[in-house]
């Protein structure tokens, strides 16, 4: 069997990727749009191709640059599945790489712009996924906050190798790889593997050059939504209690009692999203399951704000019933898949 060829490269730019994929290409590129079901399937036609003219014993390299909008996770998943069915082999994907501006991704950090949510959202997609960060474009940087960067960057992908793009000049700048990408992708973003994890709430190893701090929150009750938007709004702002710069996880709001939320801030902006999982499905989290990593953050005070944002007791034993009454701030949310609904109260 040939060896693994294929190498997604993803940005916010095309040009970005465009750039850096010509660099690190020795072969052939090519470039899709659209739904990622699509991409996927135009890859595998391109390497179909390759097979006929080739032969399937020849190494095809490679390179697709995909659009912004394209989910890379998912390409890349599809791509390993298809080979996995066909050659009972998923090693498909030599590398994802992300392409970042990093003086963008500062400014979507620290500047406290709060309403740039697609770009935050494709930033985290880009990163979280990736095996290969490049980064161009650190000159504006202070070396204070390029260090920060860096440091995130590793806490949100730690499997990933982080790179300034201009060193990217040709394939064998690209780590050693075994055609594995997709693996990594399936093992979850750095967010998720640090709520996997059996350790306790708080991780304050840090280096003398790193004033990042990560706190995994997990707690079994379900927050009060009038407390939570108050924490939010006060003790989970920039400076209260140091700098959030990205959270991610599962949480349960009483007054939604049917949802398992989906909580992700970037920055200033935090997503509070519906998940698919009907909170009585059996793989649903319970309660509360979210990673936050921020500068200078005071765990203590964090942890106390959120502590105080869960029912009390008396709270709790009035029942869902009474939740429901409570005014929620936050925005309403789709109802749930009646055919869930029906599922459940069958006996």
């Amino acid at each position: 069997m040939r060896p693994a060829a294929t190498t997604l490269v993803t940005a916010l730019h095309d040009a970005d990727a465009v750039r850096v994929a010509a660099r690190i290409s020795a072969g052939h590129r090519m470039h899709v749009t659209g739904h990622a079901l699509a991409a996927a399937r135009g890859i595998a036609a391109r390497r179909d191709q390759f097979d006929r003219v080739c032969g399937p014993d020849a190494d095809h390299d490679l390179v697709v640059t995909l659009a912004p909008e394209v989910d890379v996770r998912a390409v890349g998943m599809m791509l390993a599945n298809a080979a996995r069915s066909e050659t009972g082999d998923d090693r498909i994907l030599r590398h994802v790489v992300a392409v970042l501006r990093a003086d963008d991704v500062a400014h979507l950090l620290w500047s406290d712009v709060d309403d740039a949510f697609v770009a935050a959202e494709r930033v985290v997609a880009a990163v979280e996924y990736a095996t290969v960060i490049a980064l161009d474009r650190v000159e504006p940087l202070s070396g204070r906050r390029r260090r920060a960067l860096v440091s995130l960057l590793h806490r949100m992908a730690p499997h990933a190798v982080i790179v300034a793009a201009p060193a990217l000049r040709g394939p064998l700048d690209l780590p050693a790889s075994n055609g594995g990408a997709a693996r990594l992708l399936a093992s979850g973003a750095g967010g998720m593997r640090a709520l996997s994890s059996d350790a306790g709430r708080e991780d304050t190893a840090r280096g003398p050059r790193d004033e990042l701090v990560t706190l995994r929150y997990r707690e079994p009750l379900p927050f009060h939504p009038g407390r939570l938007a108050d924490v939010i709004a006060h003790d989970l702002a920039a400076g209260a209690n140091g700098r959030v710069l990205r959270s991610k996880g599962f949480f349960r709001l009483a007054s939604r009692p049917d949802h398992v939320g989906s909580w992700s801030s970037f920055g200033a902006m935090l997503a509070l999203d519906p998940t698919a999982n009907p909170s009585w499905d059996e793989d649903a989290p319970v309660g509360q399951a979210i990673w936050f990593v921020g500068e200078r953050l005071d765990v203590h005070a964090v942890e106390r704000a959120l502590d105080g944002a869960l029912l009390t007791p008396d709270e709790l034993l009035a029942g869902p019933d009474a939740w429901r009454r409570w005014p929620d701030p936050f925005p309403v949310w789709p109802a749930l898949d009646a055919s869930h609904e029906q599922r459940h109260d069958r006996p």
